[in-house]
């Protein structure tokens, strides 16, 4: 089709005055436009090399059929000089960007875009989407990055165009909001909306060619395009790092202000408050906000400005004299700003700003619908106006007789007589508590005023509970005692409605992917905490005195109408069996989380009181003021004590008593269980079945902690993070977070795809890896604090069953995949450091040869046990069975045996194995041979269990698929106990040394517990 002259003529009268014309960025010549900063070097791309670079991708784009007016979505890692010049391509071909979480699952994306109108993408780097949704048009290089281009499949009846009313012309993007002003909503957002916003900010901040702007804010939230808007309205240079803060703020902090002073440092900087934060208070006073720092503005927004006591923390009085402090403000549904005031006191409080653009217009609404001094803030403008399908296509769209369309913020403003406005809090933060409407902005202001400087705080609502949670961050840990005089001091300060019921310590508050105080997040980690009293009660009372559950409500009621002996929690604590000196060390426990003494007293007496039933305790616990924690607990380390005899060293010869196991006890799981078990500091055991069950039990008596029931059947091996906390993967595709001794689900995140592979949690504790059978990515990183994506990969074309082998020293892992491929994978974003491929598939799970190794093993299923070298995963050595290999590998390196390490594994051919693995000097060479190699009987797919039972010693426990259980001698194989359980067994067993027990699961439906 081609173009009339008249259109030609107005398309080039109108390109000019566009900020992203190809001409105009051209113009800037050699001026940088991107600075791609990492640790060896900076790659520079000038605005001439850029232009170049735009017209081959607008070229690619028109090759592939893209036409004009078309939505291209974006799927990007992150920011880099290839991802912004794929916008600027998109722009400059008439058509405009929809950035999406890089997360999605293809079939939502699909959903997204269908509802979007928007038909093509791009992803970089390793982030790909499902055949089955999108097809594959073609790639490009830029600058050494591989682009992709695809176009949605036909859509289904299901998936229908969101938009009532044709798009706006000159579209420039679409967006979705986060959600914090009602569901998530796609914004339409044309030229003419966004463009005044930037001239304006321009003009008020001085920014020129001299700036350099941090282009750090993701792509999915719309204050990105302001700062890429900001350097080409200017002609000033963007800075991107390979870190984030979510990652390293360290590392993003000398990225932006480097040490070299021949490096240099930006000069503009946006950040939300809670993101900006993560620098710490020194790190902003000495590096970010001193005297001779580079920056020169400081926008914050998205959030509450920082209170006047924050910002003396951050700055000297002097420095507002240097570089402009702003608190900025606006909406997503008027992209993207709209108030700017510059801080010009630490002592004043600081107001939401004047409008950047005269256009602006102001009102405020009360909740009786009239224009009031106080209540929720309402934007509006003639010229900038975004599309919103989901509001602009009702009948009552708010728009008034000037013709203003005006759009709802959700806060709720006070505006003074001088005009000036002030935040005063969400809309949704006033909720209702007995009989009392209570203000969570307002309480959250009164407690701070209570904290140090140093310390912030947020008041959340727990409305499952009826409970209103304090938590506070505090930098340094504090003892029971300062929490306990801190709290009181709070709770002396607000009026009884609003007194919280918990007051949890964190270390830190979560933030979201854009960069927000996430509160759902923080109520998650809060939930565990909530309740901690009771918990502490019910299992004093299950463990030491071994009361017995309370029954279901029916059963209880009924129990207590027809039978005069009370049981249960009808009975009191002394009739329970407690003691003065069991009340005295439970109110010792609980009495440190109590904010108030006279509870802790008031505690002691009910405990004592035996008209007192122990549900009643209970309740009053519930209602109690507590305080919490949310600390890992240490592992204590066990003393070993070493006698001396003045004679010397005596070596006596112990004769090995003959082992036997007995089943203790044994539970129904009504399905089978082919789950491995777990256990956790000798004091839970966890196992999900079949029957889509997962329980935790007491190692010792085997009664039930708590059960869980998800949606589809479990065959994955439980992880736990702490004692409140364990994950499991599901084969409906999630993994699930949950509370062990509740079985509350704390979280749960869809990863696409069934998960056998256990989850993994990283050494150092940030870090939760997924492995799975995902169509898009078969590896997902999440970060242990808010379960939010990082990164995610796809590593072969196969699904993944084995579970991922870490490398701590690297900060690396080693991932098998069911065709073969296995690669080492960058711990902190997800980069593929080298891959490799066997013949066949991988179920064995990898392991090192030893923990400081260079070598670690693999097994094929085709019966060959590689070693490979850590760094490039180059087979060494080989050793072959005569069968398949399902079981994992299993390491030991005796202190004995001189430099050996041996690895035992199960196999098909009924064969368990003992490998004998010899490493040359300096890792570079191993020898496999067979050590020893004992027939069971049948096949085996469990992987076994290393015991050490004294005196006895080292013991392999073994488990085959027809049932038969043994124990053999880890030295020379010899078979030194077996037996026959009911059922076939494919679950890999636990121990636990203490209580000398293996727990294992069976096809006949039980989890068994073997004692020695």
């Amino acid at each position: 089709m081609i173009p009339s002259d008249m259109d030609l003529i107005e398309s080039t009268a109108e390109q000019p005055d566009k900020l992203y014309n190809i001409n105009r960025i051209r113009a800037f010549k050699d001026v940088p436009f991107l600075i791609r900063r990492t640790e060896s070097k900076d790659t520079i791309v000038s605005y001439a090399d850029a232009a170049d670079e735009i017209q081959v991708l607008m070229n690619f784009l028109r090759k592939n059929g893209v036409p004009d007016e078309a939505g291209i979505a974006l799927r990007v890692t992150e920011h880099t000089p290839a991802s912004s010049l794929m916008i600027l391509a998109i722009l400059n071909n008439k058509c405009h960007f929809f950035p999406t979480d890089k997360m999605m699952l293809s079939q939502d994306l699909y959903s997204q875009m269908s509802t979007a109108g928007v038909d093509y993408l791009v992803a970089n780097k390793h982030l790909t989407v499902a055949p089955l949704y999108f097809t594959f048009l073609g790639s490009i290089l830029v600058f050494k990055e591989d682009c992709r281009l695809y176009r949605v499949k036909l859509k289904s009846a299901d998936e229908t165009v969101q938009s009532k009313k044709p798009l706006p012309a000159n579209m420039c993007y679409t967006i979705s909001t986060t959600g914090t002003t009602g569901k998530p909503k796609l914004i339409h957002v044309p030229y003419e909306c966004i463009a005044p916003n930037i001239v304006g900010l321009s003009q008020k901040l001085n920014v020129s060619m001299a700036d350099i702007i941090y282009l750090g804010t993701p792509i999915t939230f719309d204050p990105f395009v302001v700062e890429f808007f900001l350097a080409l309205q200017n002609g000033a240079t963007l800075l991107t790092s390979r870190h984030s803060m979510r990652d390293s703020p360290s590392k993003v902090l000398s990225a932006l202000f480097p040490d070299n002073l021949a490096t240099p440092g930006i000069t503009v900087l946006q950040m939300t408050p809670s993101l900006f934060r993560q620098f710490g208070a020194s790190s902003i006073k000495d590096r970010v906000l001193s005297g001779s720092s580079s920056l020169r503005v400081l926008l914050l927004g998205g959030e509450p400005f920082p209170s006047n006591v924050e910002l003396v923390t951050w700055m000297h009085p002097s420095v507002l004299m240097q570089k402009h402090i702003c608190n900025i403000y606006g909406i997503t549904e008027i992209s993207c700003w709209s108030l700017l005031h510059i801080v010009q006191s630490l002592q004043s409080p600081v107001p939401l700003g004047t409008p950047i653009e005269e256009d602006t217009v102001l009102r405020i609404e009360s909740e009786d619908n009239e224009t009031s001094q106080q209540g929720e803030l309402f934007l509006g403008s003639v010229k900038r106006r975004c599309y919103i399908p989901e509001v602009d296509d009702q009948a009552n769209a708010s728009q008034d007789d000037s013709g203003i369309c005006f759009r709802a913020t959700g806060d709720l403003v006070t505006r003074q007589q001088d005009g000036t406005l002030f935040y005063s809090e969400r809309s949704n933060d006033v909720v209702k508590r007995a009989g009392n409407r209570i203000s969570l902005g307002l309480i959250t202001r009164k407690i701070q005023k209570c904290l140090p400087s140093s310390e912030l705080t947020t008041c959340l609502w727990l409305e499952d509970l009826q409970k209103l949670i304090c938590c506070i961050r505090t930098l340094e840990s504090k003892t029971r005692v300062q929490q306990r005089v801190q709290t009181f001091d709070i709770l002396s300060k607000v009026s009884i409605a609003e007194q919280p019921d918990r007051f949890v310590y964190l270390q830190h508050f979560p933030c979201n992917v854009h960069g927000k105080l996430d509160k759902q997040q923080l109520l998650k980690m809060c939930i565990p905490l909530a309740q901690p009293a009771q918990q502490i009660l019910k299992s004093y009372l299950h463990d030491r005195l071994e009361c017995v559950e309370e029954p279901d409500d029916s059963a209880s009621k009924k129990q207590r109408l027809d039978d005069a002996a009370p049981c249960g929690y009808d009975l009191s604590f002394r009739q329970a069996g407690g003691t003065s000196f069991h009340a005295i060390t439970i109110c010792r426990e609980i009495g440190l989380q109590m904010c108030i003494d006279d509870e802790q007293r008031h505690l002691f007496e009910m405990l004592l009181d035996e008209n007192i039933p122990l549900r009643t305790v209970l309740r009053f616990l519930d209602t109690a003021k507590l305080v919490a924690n949310n600390i890992k607990r240490k592992n204590v380390e066990t003393a070993v004590v070493v006698s001396a005899c003045q004679s010397g060293l005596i070596i006596k010869r112990i004769e090995q008593p003959v082992l036997k196991l007995q089943i203790y006890w044994k539970v129904n799981f009504e399905k089978c269980i082919d789950s491995p078990v777990t256990e956790y500091e000798g004091r839970f055991i966890c196992v999900g079945a079949h029957s889509k069950i997962l329980r935790t039990l007491n190692p010792q008596t085997g009664s039930e902690y708590s059960v869980v029931k998800l949606p589809e059947r479990i065959e994955c091996k439980v992880t736990f993070l702490t004692e409140q906390l364990a994950m499991v993967g599901c084969y409906d595709g999630c993994l699930y977070g949950f509370n062990p001794q509740t079985g509350n689900i704390v979280f749960r995140v869809g990863i696409g795809g069934l998960i056998k592979s256990q989850p993994m949690l990283t050494a150092d504790g940030r870090r939760i890896i997924v492995c799975s059978y995902a169509d898009d990515y078969n590896v997902y990183c999440l970060s242990a604090e808010r379960q939010e994506v990082l990164w995610c990969l796809r590593i072969g074309e196969k699904p993944i069953f084995a579970s991922p082998l870490e490398l701590p020293r690297e900060q690396s892992l080693i991932v098998c995949t069911l065709d073969g491929s296995y690669s080492r994978v960058a711990i902190t974003d997800g980069s593929v450091e080298w891959t490799q491929k066997f013949r066949e598939p991988v179920f064995s799970t990898p392991v090192l040869l030893e923990s400081v190794s260079n070598i670690f093993l693999s097994a094929e299923v085709a019966g060959r046990v590689h070693a490979c070298h850590v760094g490039n995963g180059k087979i060494l050595a080989t050793f072959s069975t005569e069968g398949n290999i399902f079981s994992s590998l299993v390491v030991k390196t005796p202190p004995t045996f001189m430099g050996h390490s041996f690895a035992i594994f199960g196999c098909i051919d009924q064969h368990l194995y003992c490998l004998r693995c010899k490493t040359g000097p300096g890792g570079k060479s191993v020898e496999l041979e067979l050590h020893w190699k004992v027939d069971v009987g049948a096949p085996i797919y469990a992987t076994p269990t290393l015991l050490t039972v004294q005196p006895n010693g080292l013991l392999v426990w073994c488990a085959a698929t027809d049932g038969r259980v043994m124990l053999i001698n880890f030295r020379n194989g010899e078979i030194q106990w077996s037996d026959k359980l009911p059922g076939q067994v494919f679950s890999s067993a636990c121990f636990i040394e203490d209580l000398r027990r293996v727990f294992v699961g069976c096809r006949d439906n039980f989890l068994y517990c073997l004692g020695i």
